[in-house]
């Protein structure tokens, strides 16, 4: 395949991240790890959660220790630009599937759905669009500027841990029943090599709010609260309805994690107000 020619790529945004970011395929150095963080982890409450791994705490949030120098780094060094979209999500929740729909929504005028070269018939979502995390915690944000504008990323963190410039941009969130979410996650925590925990364990610990980005009750209301206040520029969308676990035994925390007492069952809708207005700005 022909290089790809960058000085145009201002005009047509959004684009593929790996198609200008490729310096990894072409054997260049990648950047080493931020290290001036390590005081900040070592002082964090932790729990071995995760078979060998540790949850950390960090801002109310338990993290993997990756995904804690990610989040400092994002939060620190992270530079927005006007048109940037930002998708939200816990783990294991659609990320892949509002990446693929996000792009092609986005990228619609430049690559008709009909497209034979459509990026999304030749790569995987996660290529098109950059898991902020990741990449800062790799040291690798300076690859973000090579985009052009409007961006779209990707993120797991809750709104609260937000910079200041990300919490302004537009942010299309996606949730998931927080059962099917659970099963999703030991099955991919599990094939990844992380553990060999029972699942009830898991369940167990999901309950007390300490899994990946846990807990979930804090993650979901985080933007649904940013929702109702900012409909203009976070929309929210979901899969199914809250409902508890009709086994769960009375007063267990079971059911107040499934769907605490304090919030009315909701379907969430999704609105394209976000995807709409930022494709409008090319």
């Amino acid at each position: 395949m022909a290089a790809l020619d960058k000085s145009c790529l201002v005009e047509l945004g959004p684009v593929p991240f790996k198609d200008v970011n490729n310096d990894d395929d072409n054997g260049q150095t990648v950047i080493s790890p931020p290290a001036e963080y390590a005081d900040i982890v070592a002082t964090l409450p932790s729990i071995a959660a995760i078979g060998d791994s540790q949850l950390l705490k960090y801002q109310d949030v338990w993290l993997l220790i990756h995904g804690v120098t990610g989040v400092i780094s994002v939060q620190r060094r992270f530079k927005s630009r006007p048109g940037d979209v930002l998708l939200a999500s816990p783990p294991k929740c659609g990320t892949t599937w509002l990446k693929a729909l996000s792009f092609a929504t986005m990228a619609r005028a430049k690559y008709p759905p009909s497209d034979a070269n459509h990026p999304l018939r030749r790569l995987n979502p996660h290529e098109c669009v950059p898991f902020m995390e990741n990449l800062f915690s790799a040291g690798q944000e300076a690859k973000l500027e090579a985009l052009p504008s409007p961006r779209l990323l990707q993120t797991h963190m809750h709104y609260s841990m937000l910079p200041r410039s990300l919490a302004d941009c537009k942010i299309v969130f996606v949730c998931r029943e927080r059962k099917d979410m659970l099963v999703s996650m030991w099955h991919f925590l599990k094939s990844a090599g992380y553990f060999s925990l029972p699942f009830s364990d898991l369940f167990e610990l999901a309950c007390q709010g300490q899994n990946p980005y846990g807990p979930i009750w804090s993650h979901l209301l985080g933007y649904w609260t940013a929702s109702t206040a900012r409909p203009e520029m976070v929309s929210s969308c979901g899969t199914r309805r809250c409902w508890p676990i009709p086994s769960a035994p009375s007063g267990s925390s079971r059911g107040s994690w499934m769907c605490p007492s304090r919030r009315p069952r909701r379907r969430w809708v999704f609105r394209w107000t976000s995807l709409r207005c930022a494709a409008s700005t090319r």
